[in-house]
């Protein structure tokens, strides 16, 4: 297997340079004096960086350029670029991961599972996570291609987060059902291991763009559930509307809107969630002595960043801006 090289966050300022990158962008764009050059955006888990090669455009990966400042922005001059085989380069080195390990955070989350009263709902839930291949597609599946938990792990941290949550919300209200709060969580997005992918770049699969992660999450319940013997058909009903309301209003598509307490908390907490990894990300792309980010469609407003600086945060991985 070919070496990786330089990560594009610890390129040199100037310089001779040799990596592999992946090409998340590409255009045939006019010179100025006549003719025609490719401009590429390379990408790697840390980072993107402008690139041009002014003679014999075509696709590539591997790069051996001249790395230059213009416009206070560094960029590469191509001299050397091909396309790498399979086999050259590690998958996991061109798509933003989440800073846990997703062995630990699989293994905290069948913790949850282990601590479910309701045998028959905790056997559900070990099926799920004891088929090989839906485990597998957890650990690397993003919670989503743009708006939060945005990386190879994604889904599994937010999930993870959740069922943190749940331990204190159902601490403050004792009310509450805390098996259906555990199974509704652990179920709510799990569609999405179907839904997206995660190899070189985050994306949508065929029928992610079809069905959508709420239908396949449907889906997925429906043939664990026909393995489990006698399973309630209560409880079977309980988890389809934890499912298909979680979205919380049919505009934001919800299928029907949160009837119970545990529908609304799972939806309350899945948004707190999902939002503040979203406002966490905004902040941290934000250039540094900026007060106030640029305005976010997806949030419909600005965030604001704060005058001191420290904007890091522990938990969120590095995403390109």
């Amino acid at each position: 297997m070919t070496e990786k090289g330089y990560y594009i966050d610890s390129l040199p300022s100037t310089g001779l340079v040799t990596f592999l990158a992946l090409v998340k962008e590409k255009e045939i764009r006019p010179k100025r004096a006549g003719g025609w050059y490719l401009y590429l955006l390379l990408g790697d888990r840390t980072g993107e960086i402008d690139a041009k090669v002014w003679d014999k455009p075509q696709e590539v990966v591997k790069v051996r350029a001249t790395i230059e400042l213009y416009n206070e922005r560094p960029q590469l001059i191509v001299q050397r670029i091909r396309r790498c085989e399979e086999g050259e380069f590690e998958e996991g080195d061109f798509c933003p991961s989440s800073p846990q390990d997703p062995d630990d955070m699989f293994a905290s989350l069948a913790s949850f599972v282990e601590s479910v009263g309701d045998e028959k709902l905790r056997a559900l839930l070990r099926l799920i996570l004891d088929e090989e291949a839906t485990a597998s597609a957890f650990r690397a599946a993003p919670g989503g291609t743009k708006l939060h938990h945005c990386c190879r792990g994604g889904l599994l941290q937010h999930t993870l987060s959740l069922c943190e949550l749940i331990e204190r919300v159902v601490e403050h209200y004792p009310r509450l059902n805390r098996d259906w709060l555990i199974a509704g969580v652990l179920l709510h997005d799990i569609g999405k291991i179907e839904e997206l992918t995660a190899s070189r770049r985050l994306g949508y699969t065929t029928r992610g763009q079809l069905v959508g992660h709420v239908a396949l999450g449907i889906e997925i319940l429906e043939r664990h559930v026909a393995r489990v013997p006698d399973f309630s058909v209560e409880t079977k009903s309980v988890l389809q509307h934890l499912i298909v309301s979680h979205h919380g209003e049919l505009e934001n598509g919800a299928l029907r809107e949160p009837a119970f307490p545990e529908a609304i908390v799972l939806h309350a907490l899945d948004e707190l969630d999902a939002r503040l990894d979203q406002a966490y990300r905004v902040i941290e792309q934000t250039p540094s002595g900026e007060e106030w980010s640029a305005y976010v469609p997806a949030l419909r407003r600005q965030i604001y960043c704060g005058r001191n600086g420290d904007r890091t945060s522990a938990t969120q991985p590095t995403v390109p801006a």
